[in-house]
Parts: C-alpha cells; sequence; structure tokens
C-alpha cells in the first residue's frame, strides 16, 4: 500500500493506492502553523472509511511520500532561522545589492531589491581567494572563519551558508569553512554553495544556501517529528519528500537542500499530468493547478516536461535544478477588493485556511472567489466536500454584496466580475509560460486539477483560444496522486564555461573536462540512489548540457547521451540547440557561425518505483451522465444573467457520456463547469474531457 500527503493552503490531501493500483481519496483542513496536525487528521479520516485504525493503515504502508510547504512558507512569510553569511573578504555586499532587476516597473525610484534572508550584521568576510579556473590565489586564513563563527554564535545565530567566489570550480575551502564551524557548533546546521549549487553567479549560489540555511532547521524539525510521530503509529519505513524536481528523496537528502522542495506540491501535480499524457496520448499539455491560494501553471512540451535551472520565490533566487512552476496569487480563497481606480480587484491576498472564505462561517468577512462562485449558483452549499461541510451561503452574499456597494455594482455582477478577473489573472500566467517563449497554446490541452480548478478551466481554455481542456479523475488532489506513483529522483548541477567552435568542433582535453564533470554528478546520484532499495535495473540517469551562442545569454538545456560523449555527439547537441534556439527567437535569430559556449552541466538519478497498471479495459461508448436535476446558475462566459442549468452526478456517470453546456458535473471534492458553447465527455479512464466548439 501507497500513500501519498500533499499539505496546501487550505487543504490537506491524502490519496492511498492499493496493491492492486486502485486509488481513495480524503481531505483534511490543513492546520497552520502545525501542519502536522492536518496530516495526522486525514490519515484518520482514511482509516476510518477503510475499516482499519490508523496504526493498522501504516503497518501497511510500504511507501509513504509527502509533499510540503514548510520550506516555502517559512521563506514567504520570514519566519526562518536567523542566518550567518560567510564570504570572501570584500565581497560582502555581493548578496544585499542583488541584480540590477527591476522587473515591470518602469519608475527606478520605485525599485527595491528583495530583502536579504541573512543581515547586513550577520555577513562575515574571510580571507581566502580562488580564481575562475579553480587556483587557489590565496589560502583560507582559518583564524579569520574561527573568529567569524564565534561573532556570529555570540549574535544568536545557529544556521549558517558559505558562498566563496569561484567554489564550484574548486570547493576545498567552503568544505573547510563547514568543518571549522561543525567543529565550533556541532548542532548547527551549515550550508555551502559548492555542495546546494555548484554554478556559475555568485549572487544566485549565495541566495540558495542563504535559503537553505534559512528554511533547512523548520524543514528538518517538521520532517523528523513527522516521521517519528508515524513511525511510532506503525509507519514500517522513513517518510520520503517531494522535492521541486519532480522526484522523491529521503529526508536526509532533502533536509540538506532544503530549497529543492520549495515547489514540492505542484511538482507532484505535473508528474501526475505527464503520466496521465502518456496514457491519453497527448505530448503538448499545460497544467493548470488552482487550489485555494494560487494557481501553479507548467508545461509538458513534445512529451518531455519542461525545467529550469533558475526560479524565484519571493524574489529571491533558487539556482537548482527543477520543474518550472509558475505560480500567481489566483486561488479559491483569493480576496476581491476594489483598486484605486474604482475597479474589482482579485488576488493576491487570500483568506487561506484561517478564516478562509465567507462562506466557511470561521470568521471570515471579506469575499473570496469561491464566495463569488457560491452567489453564481456554481457551488451547491448543501454539497461541499460531498455534504461533509455545509457552506453559508448568507454570509457569501452579504460579502459579495458589501464588496459590490464599493464598487458600484450590484451583487450578481459583482460575483461574475471576480470570476472573470481571477479568470484574466490565470490566463496571463499561461501567456508567460507559452507565448512569451514563443509557443502557440492553441497547440495544447489543459489539464485542469486542484480543487478549484474545475470551475475556472473553461474560461481560461476559452480566453486563449483552448479548445481541449482534461480533467482527470481525482483533480482535486491530483498533486497527492502524483506522489504516490513518483519515482526517487536527484539532480546535480554544476558550472565550468567551455568554448566550442563553430559545428560543434572541440579540443580533446575540452571534451575530457565535458565528460569529467558529468562522471562527477553521476556519481554522486548513483550514491543517492544507493540508500533506496531499487533494484539495478529501475535505477536511470540522464544527462543535460546548459549552452548558449558564444558572448550571448540566451541558454537552453539539450538533453545529452548518459554516457562518455564523443566528438560526434557534441555536434549533434548543438545542432539541437540551433533548432531550439530558431523555434523560439525565429529563423533569423540563430548564429551558428560564432560558435558555442557550453555552460551548466545537469545529472539526473532516477529509481523507478514499479507500478501496477490500473488501467481500465475500453468502454463500450455511449451512455448518459447521471442527472441529479437543475438549479439556477450563471453558467455563461459572456454574460452574469442567472439560467436553468442542467446538475450531474459525476460519481455516477459512466465512461462514454456526453452532455452539451451549460451543464455543471459535480464530485464529492470539486465541480466541473461545463459552459454554454462546451461540450463534456468521460473517457474511458474516469477523465472529464471538455471541448470548446470551433466558432464560426
Amino acid at each position: 500500500m501507497r500513500i501519498g500527503v500533499d499539505i496546501g493552503g487550505t487543504f490537506t490531501d491524502l490519496v492511498v493506492e492499493d496493491d492492486t493500483g486502485a486509488k481513495r481519496t480524503w481531505k483534511a483542513s490543513s492546520t497552520p502553523p502545525d501542519f502536522g496536525a492536518g496530516v495526522l487528521a486525514a490519515l484518520e479520516l482514511a482509516a476510518a472509511d477503510l475499516g482499519m485504525s490508523r496504526p493498522e493503515l501504516l503497518a501497511a504502508t510500504g511507501h509513504f511520500v509527502h509533499g510540503t510547504t514548510v520550506t516555502t512558507n517559512v521563506v514567504l512569510t520570514r519566519t526562518g532561522e536567523r542566518v550567518g553569511l560567510i564570504t570572501t573578504r570584500g565581497f560582502g555586499d555581493t548578496y544585499p545589492i542583488a541584480r540590477q532587476y527591476r522587473g515591470q516597473e518602469q519608475d527606478p525610484s520605485k525599485v527595491t531589491h528583495p530583502v536579504p534572508l541573512a543581515t547586513p550584521d550577520d555577513i562575515a568576510e574571510v580571507t581566502e581567494r580562488v580564481d575562475y579556473a579553480g587556483r587557489v590565489v590565496v589560502s583560507l586564513n582559518e583564524d579569520d572563519v574561527v573568529g567569524a563563527v564565534r561573532h556570529l554564535l555570540g549574535q544568536g545565530v545557529r544556521s549558517f551558508a558559505v558562498c566563496f567566489l569561484w567554489s564550484f570550480r574548486n570547493a576545498e575551502h567552503e568544505r573547510r569553512a563547514k568543518e571549522i564551524i561543525l567543529e565550533l557548533a556541532p548542532e548547527a546546521y551549515v550550508s555551502i554553495s559548492s555542495e546546494s549549487c555548484p554554478v556559475l553567479g555568485e549572487y544566485e549560489r549565495t541566495s540558495t544556501a542563504a535559503i537553505n540555511a534559512y528554511a533547512g532547521p523548520a524543514l528538518k524539525r517538521y520532517a523528523e517529528r513527522l516521521d517519528q510521530d508515524l513511525r511510532g503509529a506503525g509507519l514500517g519505513h522513513p517518510i520520503l519528500l517531494m522535492k521541486s524536481d519532480g522526484g522523491a528523496a529521503s529526508i536526509a537528502s532533502a533536509v540538506t537542500a532544503a530549497a529543492q522542495t520549495v515547489y514540492s506540491g505542484p511538482a507532484a501535480g505535473v508528474v501526475a499530468a505527464h503520466q496521465l499524457g502518456e496514457r491519453l496520448g497527448e505530448q503538448n499539455l499545460i497544467t493548470f493547478d488552482m487550489g485555494g491560494t494560487s494557481t501553479d501553471v507548467a508545461l509538458i512540451h513534445r512529451g518531455r516536461v519542461q525545467t529550469t535551472s533558475q526560479q524565484l520565490l519571493d524574489r529571491q533566487p533558487l539556482a537548482i535544478p527543477m520543474i518550472d512552476v509558475t505560480s500567481v496569487g489566483a486561488g479559491g480563497g483569493s480576496l476581491g477588493g476594489v483598486g484605486v481606480d474604482g475597479t474589482l480587484r482579485t488576488g493576491p491576498r487570500s483568506a487561506g485556511a484561517i478564516p478562509g472564505p465567507a462562506c466557511y462561517g470561521a470568521g471570515g468577512t471579506e469575499p473570496t472567489v469561491t464566495d463569488a462562485n457560491v452567489v453564481l449558483g456554481l457551488i451547491d452549499p448543501d454539497y461541499f466536500l460531498g455534504g461533509r461541510v455545509r457552506l453559508d451561503r448568507a454570509s457569501a452574499e452579504w460579502a459579495v454584496t458589501e464588496l459590490g456597494e464599493r464598487a458600484g455594482l450590484p451583487p450578481l455582477a459583482t460575483a461574475h466580475g471576480m470570476f472573470r478577473v481571477v479568470n484574466s489573472v490565470m490566463a496571463d500566467a499561461i501567456r508567460l509560460r507559452t507565448v512569451f517563449a514563443g509557443l502557440d497554446p492553441r497547440e495544447f490541452a489543459l489539464v485542469s486539477f486542484g480543487g478549484a480548478g474545475g470551475l475556472h478551466c473553461a474560461a481560461v481554455a476559452a480566453d486563449l483560444g483552448i479548445r481541449k481542456v482534461i480533467v482527470p479523475t481525482m483533480a482535486s488532489v491530483f498533486s497527492a496522486v502524483g506522489l504516490v506513483s513518483s519515482d526517487l529522483v536527484y539532480s546535480y548541477a554544476k558550472s565550468t564555461t567551455v568554448p566550442v567552435a563553430a559545428g560543434g568542433v572541440l579540443t580533446e582535453q575540452a571534451l575530457k573536462d565535458v565528460n569529467d564533470i558529468f562522471a562527477e554528478l553521476e556519481a554522486r546520484a548513483r550514491a543517492d540512489l544507493a540508500q533506496h532499495d531499487v533494484p539495478e535495473e529501475n535505477r536511470i540517469i540522464e544527462y543535460g548540457l546548459e549552452m548558449s551562442y558564444l558572448g550571448q545569454i540566451l541558454n537552453f538545456q539539450i538533453e545529452a547521451p548518459a554516457r562518455s560523449l564523443e566528438h560526434a555527439d557534441i555536434a549533434d547537441l548543438v545542432k539541437e540547440f540551433d533548432r531550439r534556439y530558431r523555434e523560439v527567437y525565429g529563423p533569423g535569430a540563430a548564429s551558428p557561425e560564432n560558435g558555442y559556449m557550453l555552460k551548466n552541466y545537469a545529472v539526473t538519478g532516477i529509481g523507478r518505483i514499479s507500478r501496477v497498471d490500473s488501467t481500465p479495459a475500453p468502454g463500450e461508448g455511449g451512455g448518459e451522465f447521471a442527472r441529479k436535476g437543475t438549479r439556477q446558475a450563471v453558467a455563461d462566459l459572456d454574460t452574469a444573467e442567472p439560467t436553468e442549468v442542467a446538475i450531474y452526478d459525476g460519481l455516477a456517470s459512466p465512461p462514454g457520456a456526453l452532455a452539451d453546456g451549460p451543464a455543471l458535473i459535480e464530485y464529492p471534492d470539486t465541480t466541473v463547469l461545463v459552459p454554454a458553447g462546451f461540450t463534456a465527455a468521460i473517457n474511458d479512464f474516469g477523465n472529464v474531457i471538455l471541448q470548446q466548439a470551433r466558432r464560426k
């Protein structure tokens, strides 16, 4: 038996998969700041429904994977450890100065730097210097390190980040500094940049190490306490933590590189969507994960999940391999408001789990997207979470009406305005990932999941011209579904610049250097996989090589053969780079005659987890949706006028069922809106397929 638990801003989702591959799901309220209590509550619900005690359920579980928001929450709420940063003498200001990036702000006087996680008083400089080639120019002054550590310990620091110049070329000084810190403070948390992200860019390396040091201790306390509680209650194996690269890892590995868990839950949803796409034969997918506080968007293009080695968390750079997820503050709990110009606004502020939307009756008074959907008739207050929770329609109407009075709009128009605004925010996030990257969203299908996604996915698709939407079975807990089917993954990267002439020509020594880097990273990945009981035939190694044209900064990562590379391989890789560059920037933009620069090298070690094939036999087709009745709802995307809308029971409807919009398909934990102009069908796998009719 396998268990996956994903913690969101509003709900904690749990999926249990038995030995036949059958899955069942549960939801419990998230319990900030003690999120572990929500995990235990979800386990209690599952055990009761399965006719077992919680210890019996845990004893029968052989694989427990957890998607956690601890690292993200600690950074966003600024509740992490006090961090002492030790860096090369003369470069103490590199971290607080940051980059000269100002985003969309046009007025330089309004540009602000991201607030560093280590204050200037907690940054210490020590004498040492390594040059760009990894040669030691000035030896590490160990007395400087001892003095810096003692000073920071006296200031109350118990978590350290170390980042020296060019340490990714020679980590000797950073490793010795770590040894000194642990000699003086054995219980301290220490993150050195040459271990967490040995890549070019001292600011990004420093930021990543600082995030590790800031959030790592909290993640360690949480994960070890939860593991101890579950092991004490009957779990026979250590829990695994989901990472942002789309794979699970041991607690020790995840805690050492806490920054790798920032998109833990969203990454699991992308993993599940990728597996779904393989089943359905869909090569191009946009994942649309709309939860309570945010919406996460990612791409699967030509059958491959799009990844990145550069990401931001609250403007703090992360330089680690991860699934490329874009998040916006738009979810079911997003709060409505009125801007200075008198127009409606939705998000990014959220009601969260506490107090939650006004309709929860838990003290919330501001209108949320969920409240708007109740007012629009899209959510049945008596069937929320399958009837386990009754929503207060009167409170939702009161909150929306109060907002409408400030905006000068009637209640129904206010609710519909909130609905349209939040849809526009989410559609723009998808444009950012597709149109701005040279991709046409109309060539993709939209995979919608998360508890709130079913009500908004059709509208977002219509805005973007996407004609096909897939709402998977168990959509509201889809990230937890991804957890139970996720593989073990360990990702490593390193930077070294290697020039390559036109046509992919490089020297024998340069080729040897490239292969040595890949061999070093592969050895680390294989050592991590060796900790787990994974057969050798299920261990897979993948290589990636990030490059640009010589003198340019526009990089692409190209998949490379996972073996010792030859000259012909390099020639093939630069050809693929040329193709990718032309695809994104246009045929006239490529300049292969200038040569190339190899920059970053990535190795991913994958431990394949055996899966049970629970694919259903093809259905006979045809059939009808199970009709529950009708109700007044606003189910037209262009007007706020309510109409009588058909209500269908999704669980009771057979594969092959067809229906035209407007309609609402209700499940115990989510509702799917089929607007006018759309059709809905249930495929053999139980997924709802929405198709937009072609407009004449």
